[in-house]
């Protein structure tokens, strides 16, 4: 006969290890999918530069390039142009104020001025007969206020001789009548034409005062267009170099044209450009070192020039002390300019991923050194060696500084030897 056998449950640590078989499994699958999800690439480490993230001094300087130029350049411009006669001096030649450089001709500049010469001469002439005639106006009416008062004098005698005449009938009383009228007949007229003096002499002083002014400046311009027909002469403005003097015998200069330039000899300054990433930064007042015939010395910025031209900006620096020896005018200098106080901070070597990232992120590496993650950090600072970091990394942590141009698009690295 048949028995029934019951069925004997699992033991518990079968279930146990059930669970935790199903728990890895899923876990793996998780993990797969998430690295499936990552976007990786791979690498040889060899060919990557990783460097350690340390903490430091900062020194807020930046490297920049200059060249030597003189303190100050005066043009020489053609002032009315003209041909090239003849070349006094040669290019490169040290030349002082007011020295001969070269001759120009201009044969209508000549015309025009012998015309306005001429002009300006007839001008003068007749302003001046103007002076004249007024003038001789002038002792006119003086004239015949003498001549009028010699009159009164003889009529007025003669009024006194014949009233006590006249009270004798020894003379008629038309004569003393006749004397008497005319006597005040004169008195009038004097009066008249020494109110006419009186407005002659005011429009007269109003009239040679303008044109003594006009008269000036005629002589103005007449000294002027002398000056213009001089001008065909060019002189040294300013003592020093004559380092550019292009120009040759027989060519015609317009007006305005550049004809060359004198730099100073005894001063120069340094001009240089410097990376518009730094144009907040940089101001009149800072200093630059550099070294020169193996001796260390330094410069100051005196010019900040607004115009960005090809991702760089201009500034002149003079030399703080003494102007160096045997300095040349367009030598090469290489100088750091301090922006700012050195800072105690988190450092990371300066390298190509700044220029792909900005600063904004870095490729970290692992400890074992097999892979590398992006990591958004916050930058400061930077010299020419290192970059202020102001979060996302920690002393001690590798990352990669070489150029990031292939990894632009990804976010881990798997790294081989």
């Amino acid at each position: 006969m048949d028995r029934v056998i019951e069925k004997q449950p699992r033991p518990w640590w079968q279930w146990v290890l059930a669970a935790v078989t199903l728990a890895a499994a899923v876990w793996g699958i998780v993990t797969l999918l998430q690295d499936a999800s990552i976007r990786t690439l791979r690498v040889s480490a060899d060919e990557l530069i990783i460097s350690d993230v340390s903490s430091g001094t900062l020194e807020d300087l930046t490297p920049i390039r200059g060249s030597v130029q003189p303190l100050n350049t005066v043009f020489l411009d053609a002032v009315d142009g003209g041909v090239v006669e003849e070349i006094l001096v040669e290019e490169g030649s040290y030349v002082e104020i007011g020295q001969p450089l070269l001759q120009l001709s201009n044969n209508t500049l000549q015309l025009q001025v012998a015309n306005n010469d001429t002009q300006t001469t007839e001008q003068l002439n007749n302003l001046k007969n103007i002076s004249n005639n007024l003038e001789t106006t002038r002792l006119q009416t003086e004239r015949q206020l003498i001549d009028i008062r010699f009159r009164i004098k003889e009529l007025e005698r003669n009024y006194a001789q014949l009233t006590p005449l006249l009270e004798k009938n020894l003379v008629s009383r038309s004569e003393y009548e006749t004397v008497r009228d005319e006597l005040e007949y004169q008195r009038q007229v004097y009066a008249n034409t020494q109110e006419r003096q009186e407005l002659e002499e005011k429009i007269r002083v109003e009239r040679l005062t303008q044109i003594e002014g006009q008269m000036s400046k005629l002589e103005e311009n007449l000294e002027l267009a002398k000056n213009t027909f001089e001008n065909l002469l060019v002189r040294a403005p300013v003592s020093g170099q004559l380092t550019s003097l292009p120009i040759q015998i027989g060519e015609n200069m317009n007006r305005g044209e550049r004809l060359g330039q004198i730099d100073s000899v005894d001063q120069y300054k340094i001009v240089a450009q410097v990376d518009e990433f730094y144009v907040s930064r940089v101001s009149p007042g800072q200093t630059a070192r550099f070294t020169l015939s193996n001796r260390e010395r330094a410069a100051e910025v005196t010019k900040v020039y607004p115009e960005i031209t090809q991702g760089s900006f201009t500034i002149d620096l003079e030399f703080s002390g003494p102007m160096p020896e045997n300095i040349r005018r367009g030598q090469t200098l290489q100088l750091e300019l301090t922006l700012g106080q050195s800072i105690e901070t988190l450092l990371i070597p300066v390298g190509g991923f700044i220029q792909d990232t900005g600063g904004n992120w870095v490729f970290v590496v692992n400890n074992d050194g097999s892979q590398a993650h992006r990591r958004d950090i916050t930058s400061g600072r930077r010299n020419n060696r290192f970059l202020e970091v102001q979060s996302g990394l920690e002393a001690g942590n590798r990352v990669i500084t070489s150029n990031y141009s292939q990894f632009l698009n990804y976010e881990r690295l798997d790294l081989n030897d």
